[in-house]
């Protein structure tokens, strides 16, 4: 191998390597892809000629679903923010993941028509025919990048309103100083802010 790429990964299998540098043009800088998983060929949910790829990066899923003998193909972007609940259908030979994202809205328009991502309404997304530790451990990315991506939004709107409390209490703090305000009715506003947090 000793080949350098571009992207950011410790994959070290030749065919998913292969497989991350046909996405490789959309992959930011400072995304790190973790798996890459093939749905099956030959069982239930696959495609014989065009199996779709699944790439889990630090970011998002994508989904590669080529079409005209691979000469083509359709990229899913889903970031992990929009997928609100995710699970795994565990079949004889292969299993399904199964999530919800409501902002994909009308999947129709944003080229997901094919069945192999199809869910019951826009919201379900399906991907179908992966192996089962493949399925399982892209479950597993799923549910840790989904919940740092929650953990990092509360702690960003937490900062938010604790500088926005303390604004408040500076502003309070020069109605004092001019004047405005007494010591008592500053307390007390000062008070009903911090009980807020």
């Amino acid at each position: 191998m000793g080949e350098k790429h571009s992207f950011n990964t410790d994959i070290t299998d030749g065919d998913e390597l292969n497989e991350i540098e046909k996405i490789e043009k959309i992959l930011n800088s400072e995304e790190k892809v973790l798996l890459v998983a093939r749905e099956s060929r030959l069982m239930p949910g696959g495609s014989i000629l065009t199996p779709n790829t699944v790439i889990a990066t630090d970011k998002r899923v994508i989904i590669r679903d080529p079409y005209m003998l691979g000469l083509k193909s359709d990229l899913i972007d889903i970031p992990y923010d929009v997928i609100t609940s995710v699970k795994l259908q565990k079949g004889v030979f292969t299993s399904t993941i199964l999530f919800k994202a409501p902002t994909m809205v009308n999947k129709s328009k944003l080229g997901l028509m094919d069945e192999n991502i199809s869910g019951e309404d826009d919201q379900d997304g399906v991907i179908e025919a992966l192996s089962k530790d493949k399925a399982e451990e892209l479950l597993e990315i799923i549910r840790r990048q989904m919940k740092v991506t929650s953990t990092g939004e509360a702690e960003a709107t937490s900062s938010i309103d604790s500088i926005s409390i303390a604004d408040e209490i500076e502003k309070l703090s020069k109605l004092k100083q001019k004047g405005s305000l007494s010591e008592s009715e500053f307390q007390k506003m000062k008070q009903q802010l911090l009980q807020k947090k």
